[in-house]
């Protein structure tokens, strides 16, 4: 009977652990919420949406980017009698950083991030090699880092630390066979691809002519550095240079008889590092078509056109992730500004067009998807009958409202520092807030509401109470509206809770 009894004053305790008392009634405890606000699309700055000219006038300068802003490093021996020891490095550069290597370059050996050697630089049968006498103490066997600094692009790299553990007396690579340190994981593009390809020269719409030009690109980045095999059957083997796995790598013809870009219609993506595509007897076969252009004149919706600010709005055509083109304000239509898009594609090909809104005075940007259908020459719409473009609207919360709210009398006692409160649409999240405590001592709830255009939202308010777990909603719901604010500093705003049952 004894162990009935305790059994039944054991389930009491549980239950009292689960439930407190609000005056003559128990409410559940519940966890503290994982409140989340729904994820939105605003942006911190305009984009810098640009696209690249579709038919230059002459031959393109296609070069790959490596230009950084470093300074020229001033980095210098040590004292010999401090670091009497030595082991001697010979290395070069790999093919890629020798295209880049000038004068001015330089290059040193450190060890536990201080200078042990700088190298002195020799030409050994066209060959630039870099010497270095790698100083340090008996004791020293720590791992050297080579550094190299490369004048051309104003750019500073350093090899992987691991690679080499210092030795007294240690040759680490000699002029015959100098070491590669691994300079490129550090640099703008850390995983090079190599690629083989052939033009295929009975398929090209244009005459193989002396001033044209191949080149490879990620999107509108030169991404290549040519190497000729054979000039005669136009086989050539390219580093690709790679800012990550999986980019997709196509060519560009430049014609200097049509002088006209011609794209690839092969395009491969970039692997790991030191990857290779195709092979010296296998090679990737190229066939061209043109480049071309079509135009459009676009226009916003009424909802939207009502937010529209003309000076601070983008406009830009994407096929795929590659802008293809951007806006321009050309004029006004019922209130509505209409932009004219040149937007770049292939001619061979009908690829659907997305478009890209930005929207200034919500840091916003909206999209219609596929609204184009890429045709050469095409002239979709006009100035007088612009297209109003499809934008999704359904899901977007780009307004926002602020709201700054305190607990009222009744629960008030109930406040600590890890309460929470939060703003819901229906069941989404609009914004969310942790409690903070004003100058006079009370504590508030700040924060930022996003609501949706073209709808009168509910906004309700739930409140957490961290000290008695009792999840609290307000009583009566407010009307979202754009710009406005529900409380303030000086009077926040003080609804009524339940508890949430």
């Amino acid at each position: 009977m004894k162990y009935i009894k305790y059994s039944f004053l054991a389930a009491l305790g549980f239950l009292f652990a689960q439930c407190t008392e609000e005056g003559d009634k128990t409410y559940p405890q519940q966890p503290a919420p994982q409140w989340s606000v729904v994820e939105e699309d605003f942006v911190s700055e305009a984009p810098t949406w640009q696209v690249a000219s579709a038919t230059p006038a002459s031959a393109p300068m296609w070069r790959a980017d490596f230009s950084g802003n470093d300074q020229a490093p001033l980095w210098s021996d040590p004292d010999k009698s401090v670091y009497p020891m030595s082991m001697t490095a010979v290395v070069r550069l790999s093919p890629v950083l020798e295209t880049l290597a000038a004068d001015g370059d330089k290059m040193a050996a450190f060890v536990g991030g201080e200078c042990r050697g700088v190298a002195k630089t020799v030409m050994n049968d066209g060959v630039r090699l870099f010497f270095i006498h790698v100083k340090a103490p008996s004791s020293e066997n720590g791992n050297v880092e080579f550094r190299y600094y490369s004048a051309a692009a104003k750019r500073t790299y350093v090899s992987v630390a691991s690679d080499v553990r210092y030795e007294v007396d240690k040759i680490y690579g000699t002029a015959d066979a100098p070491a590669y340190p691994d300079f490129e994981q550090s640099g703008p593009f850390p995983v090079p691809t190599k690629a083989w390809v052939k033009v295929d020269k009975a398929k090209l719409p244009f005459t193989v002519a002396a001033g044209d030009e191949l080149q490879a690109f990620v999107g509108d980045e030169c991404r290549g550095i040519k190497h000729v095999e054979s000039e005669a059957d136009m086989l050539y083997w390219y580093d690709i240079l790679g800012r990550a796995e999986g980019e997709q790598v196509m060519f560009r013809y430049y014609s200097a008889e049509k002088k006209q870009v011609f794209v690839s219609e092969q395009t491969f993506g970039v692997g790991k590092r030191a990857s290779m595509v195709g092979a010296a007897d296998q090679p990737l076969a190229l066939t061209f078509v043109p480049q071309g252009s079509m135009t459009a004149y676009l226009t916003l919706d009424a909802l939207t056109a009502g937010y529209a600010d003309k000076t601070g709005d983008r406009l830009a055509a994407f096929i795929g992730n590659v802008c293809a083109g951007v806006g321009e304000l050309v004029g006004e239509q019922d209130g509505r500004p209409v932009y004219k898009m040149v937007v770049n594609g292939v001619s061979s090909q009908a690829a659907s067009v997305d478009i890209r809104y930005y929207s200034h005075r919500n840091s916003y940007v909206f999209t219609a998807p596929a609204c184009l259908t890429f045709a050469d020459g095409k002239v979709e719409a006009s100035p007088e009958q612009p297209l109003t473009l499809p934008l999704v609207l359904a899901g977007k919360h780009p307004l926002k409202m602020t709201a700054c709210v305190a607990l009222p009398q009744s629960i008030v006692r109930q406040a600590t520092a890890d309460d929470l409160m939060a703003a819901f649409v229906g069941a989404e999240c609009r914004g969310m807030a942790k409690v903070e405590q004003a100058e006079n001592g009370e504590y508030v709830f700040r924060m930022e509401i996003n609501g949706s255009m073209g709808a009168e939202e509910p906004v309700t308010l739930k409140y957490y109470a961290a000290r008695n777990k009792y999840l609290y909603q307000a009583v009566a719901a407010f009307t979202f509206a754009d710009g406005a604010s529900y409380g303030t500093t000086g009077e926040p705003g003080r609804p009524a809770f339940l508890i949430v049952e």
